[in-house]
C-alpha cells in the first residue's frame, strides 16, 4: 500500500508542478484575482477527474488479451518518458499580469481541464492501470494511491496560486526548477518499469 501512495505522491506532484495548461491558469488567476482565485483554480481536477477516470477504467476492464496489455503498458512507458523529458528540460516560466475578465476561476480551471487532452492519456495509459492494479490488492490501497496522487496534484498546485499571489516569484525561483527535474527523473524510472511490464506482456522478456 505504501508504495503505491508514494507512486501517487510522485505522480501528483509531477502533474502538479510541470508547467501546462491548468498550471498557467492557476498563475494567471492568482495574478489576477488573488490567492482564493488561484486555489479555486488548482481544486479543478476534484470536479473534472471524476468522468475521465470512471471510463478509463471501464475500459481498461474490458481489455483481457496480453497483447493489448502490453501495448497499454509501452504506450504509458512512452507518454512518461515524454513527461519526464518535459520535466528534465523545464526552464521557469515568466508570469506575466494580464488584465481582469470575467468569469468563474473554478469555471474557467474546470473547462481547461476537460478539453486538455493529457487527463486522458494519462488514465488510459498510465493511471488506469496503476488503479486497477492497486485495486487487485485491496479497497484501501486504491484509495491510498487515489488520495496521494490527487492531494498532491491539487495541493501543489494550491501552493503555486499561494507562492504567486504573495509573492510572485516562486516559478522564477531556482527550488521550483530542480524540484520539477527531480520529479522528471522519478517519473524515468516509472517509465522503465512500465516498458518492462508492456514487454512481459508481449513475451519479449
Amino acid at each position: 500500500m505504501w508504495t503505491l501512495a508514494v507512486t501517487g505522491v510522485v505522480f501528483g506532484l509531477a502533474a502538479g508542478v510541470t508547467p501546462g495548461p491548468l498550471l498557467a491558469l492557476v498563475v494567471t488567476e492568482s495574478l489576477r484575482g488573488g490567492v482564493r482565485a488561484g486555489m479555486r483554480v488548482a481544486a479543478a481536477p476534484l470536479l473534472t477527474d471524476a468522468p475521465i477516470v470512471l471510463v478509463s477504467v471501464l475500459l481498461l476492464t474490458r481489455v483481457t488479451g496480453t497483447t493489448v496489455l502490453g501495448a497499454l503498458a509501452l504506450a504509458g512507458a512512452l507518454l512518461l518518458a515524454w513527461l519526464a523529458w518535459d520535466s528534465l528540460t523545464v526552464a521557469a516560466p515568466e508570469a506575466a499580469a494580464e488584465p481582469a475578465q470575467r468569469g468563474s476561476a473554478l469555471a474557467k480551471g474546470a473547462a481547461v481541464n476537460l478539453l486538455n487532452p493529457h487527463p486522458y492519456l494519462f488514465w488510459i495509459g498510465i493511471g488506469g492501470p496503476t488503479l486497477l492494479g492497486a485495486w487487485d490488492e485491496g479497497a484501501a490501497p486504491a484509495v491510498a494511491f487515489l488520495t496521494a496522487m490527487y492531494g498532491c496534484l491539487v495541493g501543489s498546485k494550491m501552493v503555486v496560486a499561494w507562492g504567486v499571489g504573495k509573492g510572485r516569484r516562486l516559478l522564477q525561483s531556482r527550488g521550483y526548477v530542480y524540484l520539477v527535474r527531480a520529479l522528471g527523473l522519478a517519473l524515468v524510472v516509472f517509465a522503465v518499469r512500465f516498458a518492462r511490464e508492456g514487454l512481459q506482456h508481449l513475451g519479449v522478456i
